[in-house]
């Protein structure tokens, strides 16, 4: 089930990230996320009392590690945040940031891959448009001959594994797929 902006399986509002950066707004947006959840935990430990190097070996990572992730420029594990929230007494609020941050990410790598999947898509509904119409012929079509230049073979889909056939049209560079 997807979350919504609380966190809460099954919420149907999109996703949103902390101080309010809308998820799908890219990786800047994503690194912005990251500073403010950091900002938070550094507000979290200062509130505390704790300086960075006696918070540090409380958390099982070094100074340095810490001061990154304040920053927002270290990507840290689910394990490092639910222990600074449980040692600060955030009451879940830097793992609910941390997760939201995740789940941005998870949307953006999606949003690019479908944008490239539809780059790709777009390149072979070109192709397949430059075989000339009324040539004879239907290519993969038994007992048709496909046009010239053009060749039509069986193969194995990748993902489904099922028969499919290509049509490898010929542009002006030679061939491809």
């Amino acid at each position: 089930m997807n979350a919504g902006r609380d966190g809460r399986a099954g919420d149907p509002r999109p996703a949103r990230g902390i101080e309010g950066h809308d998820v799908a707004a890219g990786p800047e947006a994503l690194w912005q996320m990251r500073r403010a959840l950091g900002r938070h935990l550094a507000a979290l430990r200062n509130r505390a009392g704790l300086s960075q190097w006696e918070f540090a070996p409380l958390t099982g990572y070094s100074r340095s590690t810490l001061s990154d992730a304040e920053l927002g420029r270290h990507r840290l594990r689910r394990e490092f945040w639910q222990r600074c929230d449980e040692l600060l007494k955030a009451d879940g609020h830097l793992v609910g940031s941390y997760d939201r941050i995740e789940r941005a990410a998870v949307l953006m790598r999606q949003r690019e891959r479908g944008l490239a999947q539809l780059g790709r898509g777009q390149d072979e509904s070109i192709r397949l448009r430059a075989i000339p119409p009324g040539v004879p012929g239907v290519p993969g079509v038994p007992g048709q001959p496909a046009p010239a230049g053009v060749r039509v073979t069986e193969e194995t889909c990748p993902h489904c594994r099922g028969p499919i056939t290509v049509v490898i049209a010929p542009t002006a560079s030679g061939p491809r797929r």
